[in-house]
């Protein structure tokens, strides 16, 4: 399993090229990671059957100074979060055994949290519907751009909510 390698002050020089977008946005990641320093590294799940898709995630995670635990579809995903306590859950959508919803689901009727991200290319209920049931957390299309992944986890982390849901 894939497990923080370098610490978030390690790694600050290579958020420009994660953003590829506007250098003003540069500051407020680095306040958001300085601060999540200060409490220690935090846990995340990443639920994908798709191992191209779920080792680029929980490398990014990685990467950007926290721990990833991954699991092939919801049904493994859902032994993991029954013994370890993690921070946030990624999940993608559709998997077999437990699709990634019903995966949020399930955890939303035993916890409010951990907060989650659930992504997808296509999803069965309106987009507005789905973003009520995961919360705390957010949505995000398929493809999505690494740094907007990024921008998520510190939001969700830092305020327990996503502002662009």
């Amino acid at each position: 399993m894939p497990t923080a390698i370098e610490s978030p002050r390690s790694i600050e020089a290579g958020i420009p090229a994660w953003r590829g977008s506007s250098p003003s946005a540069e500051p407020s990641l680095v306040l958001r990671r300085l601060a999540l320093d200060r409490s220690g590294p935090k846990q995340i799940l990443v639920v994908d059957d798709e191992p191209e898709i779920r080792g680029l995630v929980a490398r990014l995670i990685t990467q950007a100074g926290f721990e990833a635990d991954i699991a092939e579809d919801g049904e493994e995903g859902w032994r993991a979060l029954c013994t370890t306590g993690y921070d946030l859950v990624i999940t993608d959508y559709l998997m077999p055994r437990l699709n990634g919803l019903n995966l949020i689901r399930r955890l939303r009727d035993v916890s409010a949290e951990p907060p989650c991200v659930l992504i997808s290319s296509c999803l069965p209920e309106p987009v507005a519907t789905v973003k009520q049931l995961i919360l705390p957390g957010a949505v995000l299309e398929k493809p999505f751009k690494p740094a907007v992944l990024i921008e998520i986890i510190y939001s969700l982390l830092l305020m327990g909510t996503y502002e662009n849901l």
